[in-house]
């Protein structure tokens, strides 16, 4: 083997060990990303879950009725919000622009949007109509605590 190709071969092979070495230094001791804040829907879930001190049988009742009325809502929103975003790529397939039915799917698409936000603030308005007032201080505290977390 001559010398160029013995060079070759050692340059190859260090630098796939180097390659190595920093993919695995890399993953060994760099911060994993923080994780990101949970949802309204889910902070307002485990407050009314485990959260809250003191809630009475009837209370639970009541806020179990409430949270089913309001993910039957939300699925029901959610398959219209599935069912938009299809509307909106045969849109743009056909058009290829901001046409006429390009912008009345986006349109539609962002109507569902708003009333799934109306109806979530809405939730959380019927579950805090639900609690006394020390329980509404907590679940208040919590509820603006969540929408004002940034979620990156």
């Amino acid at each position: 083997m001559s010398l160029y190709w013995r060079h070759l071969l050692l340059t190859i092979v260090l630098a796939g060990a180097a390659g190595y070495g920093g993919v695995w230094m890399g993953a060994r001791h760099l911060a994993s990303p923080a994780p990101s804040p949970p949802m309204l829907p889910s902070v307002v879930s485990d407050l009314t879950s485990r959260g809250l001190q003191g809630i009475t049988p009837a209370q639970e009742a009541k806020l179990n009725a409430i949270a089913g009325r309001y993910s039957a809502r939300r699925a029901e929103l959610r398959h219209s919000i599935t069912a938009a975003n299809f509307e909106l790529a045969n849109a743009l397939g056909e058009e290829m622009s901001m046409g006429p039915q390009t912008q009345a799917s986006i349109e539609r698409l962002k109507n569902t949007v708003g009333e799934l936000q109306k109806a979530t603030v809405q939730y959380v308005l019927d579950l805090r109509d639900a609690l006394n007032a020390e329980q509404r201080s907590v679940f208040d505290a919590k509820v603006v605590e969540a929408l004002m977390t940034d979620p990156r």
